[in-house]
């Protein structure tokens, strides 16, 4: 007579309870709180730059919008440049005086400038800016903008002008870029306004990572 012994296994116990999984999880080492406040440091500054950086588009975002047809304004010599014009599209006609001008170039785009005041004109100073090759009196169509505007795209020139070549020249003396039209800065919006997503999303993560460490 034989005998026949099964191979049986042990059977799986059961799962634990919520209760002692919970304990489990709340027995776990904590994150470490350094690394989550530096990572939240790090989110900040970056919201901080975008919104910097989006700030200095400002002048280019309200260009972009305004009216294509331009403003005339006359002649230089009599024509009222107020703050009101900036980053609108003006005609006006103007005598190049090129004792007072600078020419200058930019590391991104080819080709030089020519910075220039109207000829002839009394009180605030208006200065043009054309291409270098590009000088003619007559009526010049274009951008007006101070110096200091535009993101401080031609703040260089406006400081260059005062100091070296002792023109008649402040922050919100203003500069007529010609050739410029609104169509010409469609990116300016689109640039600010994923900048200030970006600033958002950051504040947000901000947000969740410091929620998560009072939890």
């Amino acid at each position: 007579m034989s005998t026949t012994l099964a191979n049986t296994t042990a059977p799986t116990p059961p799962p634990a309870p919520d209760a002692e999984l919970d304990a489990e999880l709340a027995a776990l080492p904590a994150p470490p709180q350094t690394r989550v406040r530096v990572l939240g440091a790090l989110l900040g500054a970056i919201s901080v730059v975008s919104l910097a950086l989006a700030w200095q588009l400002r002048d280019d975002v309200a260009f972009a919008f305004s009216p294509a047809a331009p403003v005339v304004l006359g002649d230089a010599t009599t024509a009222p440049i107020s703050s009101a014009l900036a980053n609108r599209t003006v005609t006006v006609r103007v005598t190049p005086q090129m004792a007072g001008a600078v020419r200058y170039t930019r590391p991104i785009t080819t080709g030089d400038y020519l910075v220039f005041p109207a000829a002839g004109r009394a009180g605030e100073a208006l200065y043009v800016q054309v291409d270098g090759s590009a000088v003619h009196a007559g009526e010049v169509t274009g951008r007006l903008v101070p110096f200091s505007g535009a993101g401080g795209r031609y703040g260089r020139v406006g400081r260059f002008l005062r100091e070296e070549m002792s023109g008649r020249v402040s922050g919100q003396t203003m500069l007529l870029v010609t050739e410029a039209r609104p169509s010409q800065y469609l990116w300016a919006p689109a640039i600010a306004s994923f900048l200030m997503a970006l600033a958002l999303f950051d504040l947000v993560m901000i947000g969740r990572l410091f929620k998560r460490i009072r939890d």
